[in-house]
């Protein structure tokens, strides 16, 4: 409790300069308080923190996490200071305890319990904690290339997923690729009032019509050779995801759906969350200055966000998007790249590592974990994949209903204990 409840009190929300900065030397303290070797690293947006302590052994596990977190929204409406730790019938309430403070807690606190037992730790352990993780990790290949010489590992260990239906973690085998762009249409210099429609372009129809050569109705990208480059899964992977089960109930009921898209059920939806690249619109916005509607707006922006999967590339896929455009005679349209977009990871499925973590899980939680092939969500694991050639791999304490984005952020206690108990009988038995 003492360390996800200091971590929780920093309020680094993401995107917060002043607020990163001020919460990298905090976190920095309280690995240097267990014997670690700690460096903070300046970035262009948020310091990463490195952090390395050698065990008895020659192996060495990364811990890779983050600590900026969603904005509270309104502090009134949360049940209490979303910067405080509270604890109400067996929750813990509190702004980024579930992505990702309670998960980097658990990791320490798994790490402090073993040094006091025994004083020294049986594995190397290394932390490397971002805080841009949320915006897409900008900083974090230049970081992981200038430390080449120091950072070793036979796993890393990256953030990010839920509990099953037993409440036992999912195992990420890989995660998908993130690719943010913003697509702008300027129309008059000054907002028009909405009378002037018969002679004045309006750039909201502009954005709203590219947009509309993007995606159909079908869910399918329109972007011409969009799909080439996707690898279709192995058999393996095929099989594995076939037999996933989801909690699509409890889901369903934390997110107000009354089914998904399509109707989608079972291997279906397993499928599509594993191994569909698609392309999602985040934001859409006018700018009307300080007219009231109706009004011609002086311009339109869309952001979107390009979720991938293995082999495709964000710059390949700017590339297909822009001669997309031009070919459909949306020249105009200017695209911007939004600063963090990285390329999917995805491990071979029979790293010894992957059943040893396996393992660990079925000694704690007394049940065989799920492995994902692919994580519905992204996570910059190809840096350390392809930057470090080491297996990487993600694990979370979320429930679907954790508002990670919301009011009210949450995770169970039970939860946070065992991936502690977890993560301690990783590190005592990895090597």
């Amino acid at each position: 409790m003492h360390y996800v409840r200091a971590l929780v009190a920093l309020p680094s929300v993401t995107g917060d300069e002043p607020a990163l900065e001020h919460a990298a030397p905090p976190i920095a303290d309280l690995l240097r308080g267990l014997g670690f070797q700690v460096s903070v690293h300046p970035t262009e947006g948020a310091p990463i923190i490195l952090a390395h302590r050698t065990g008895k052994s020659a192996q060495r596990l990364l811990f890779f996490n983050h600590y900026d977190v969603m904005p509270t929204g309104v502090w009134r409406d949360w049940f209490h200071e979303p910067f405080t730790l509270a604890e109400r019938e067996g929750l813990l309430y509190g702004r980024g305890v579930a992505s990702d403070k309670g998960n980097l807690a658990a990791r320490i606190a798994a790490v402090a319990h073993i040094l006091a037992e025994t004083g020294e730790l049986p594995v190397g352990i290394t932390f490397l904690i971002e805080g841009d993780g949320l915006s897409g990790s900008p900083s974090l290949a230049n970081l992981i290339a200038d430390q080449a010489n120091n950072l070793t590992a036979d796993l890393v260990m990256g953030y990010g997923g839920t509990l099953d239906h037993m409440r036992l973690p999912y195992l990420y085998a890989g995660a998908r690729g993130r690719l943010l762009v913003r697509l702008r249409a300027e129309g008059a210099k000054i907002p028009i009032g909405a009378d002037m429609a018969t002679s004045v372009p309006n750039p909201a129809w502009r954005i709203l019509w590219a947009v509309n050569r993007i995606k159909n109705d079908s869910e399918e990208v329109t972007i011409d050779g969009f799909y080439d480059a996707v690898v279709p899964p192995s058999r393996e992977a095929n099989k594995l995801t076939r037999g996933l089960q989801l909690d699509e109930a409890t889901r369903l009921k934390a997110w107000g759906m009354d089914q998904f898209l399509f109707g989608m059920s079972g291997a279906g939806l397993a499928r599509a969350e594993t191994f569909n690249p698609t392309c999602n619109v985040a934001e859409l916005t006018v700018d009307t200055g300080h007219s009231p509607p109706p009004t011609i707006p002086a311009s339109a922006e869309v952001l979107l966000d390009f979720s991938l999967v293995p082999e495709q590339r964000p710059t390949e896929v700017v590339r297909l998007l822009r001669e997309h455009l031009n070919s459909a005679d949306f020249h105009d349209v200017h695209l911007e790249i939004v600063k963090g977009a990285y390329p999917p990871a995805m491990n071979a499925l029979s790293t010894p590592l992957l059943n040893t973590l396996a393992t660990a899980v079925e000694q704690v939680y007394g049940a065989t974990p799920q492995v994902v092939p692919l994580a519905p969500f992204s996570v910059p694991l190809h840096f350390f994949t392809a930057g470090m050639n080491v297996p990487a791999v993600a694990m979370g304490i979320q429930r679907p209903d954790s508002n990670v984005r919301v009011i009210n952020e949450h995770v169970a206690l039970a939860d946070l204990t065992s991936m502690a108990r977890l993560i301690e009988y990783l590190i005592n038995n990895v090597g």
